[in-house]
């Protein structure tokens, strides 16, 4: 082996060493009532950690597997270990819910495992923790999603895109979205692909049967 190959060799170690040993993971460890394969706490105080178990969780099913918590331990991102009825909304086994990192922030998002029906439309379904995400209000109206299909949403066609959600009001009316064909409304010419916002109407923000 030349001087060359050791020190580029060296170079890849010290790298990994660098991506890899900079968490301070805990080993066969119990938490929080919780057994882990590994965990650890971030400078900012939350957990991430691999249970080894399926366990009832403040009232959630959670899976087996990596599991994120907020510093006081409230649940952050985790996956369902089964079908569960949240906030009206029956969710499929395997989805991925998280919550929201800021405290000012509210509502949740979620990724299905596959495309998932979801107060009439059809929501894009991601595969995993990180893919497609679906998003809710607080009291659990859909908030936004990406249609795997064309959509009409609120009498306006919605393209199908992995790059421009579909929002909507907490009414369930349009609130922006990316045409699928061109569009005549109100007197205004917009063409295809053009993404547009609908200005607020009276009620909006006020869910169905209220």
């Amino acid at each position: 082996m030349n001087r060359q190959t050791k020190i580029i060799l060296l170079l890849c170690v010290l790298i990994t060493a660098g991506l890899y040993g900079c968490k301070n993971w805990e080993y066969n460890v119990v938490r929080n009532g919780i057994h882990f394969e590994k965990i650890h706490q971030s400078k900012g105080g939350t957990h991430v950690g691999y249970m080894t178990e399926d366990r009832n969780i403040l009232g959630f099913p959670c899976a087996k597997g990596w599991i994120h918590f907020k510093k006081d331990w409230r649940l952050q991102s985790f996956q369902l270990s089964r079908d569960f009825s949240f906030r009206s909304t029956l969710l499929p086994a395997h989805t991925w819910i998280h919550f929201p990192y800021q405290e000012n922030r509210s509502g949740y998002v979620c990724s299905f495992p596959n495309d998932y029906m979801v107060q009439g439309y059809r929501c894009g379904g991601s595969g995993g923790y990180k893919g497609t995400h679906t998003g809710f209000y607080e009291n659990g109206r859909l908030r936004s999603f990406f249609p795997p299909d064309d959509v009409i949403v609120d009498g306006i066609p919605c393209e199908a895109s992995l790059l421009v959600y579909v929002n909507l009001y907490e009414n369930g009316n349009i609130k922006s979205c990316r045409l699928s064909v061109d569009l005549h409304k109100d007197g205004k010419y917009y063409k295809r692909g053009q993404t547009i916002e609908f200005a607020k109407k009276e009620g909006d923000n006020v869910k169905p049967g209220q």
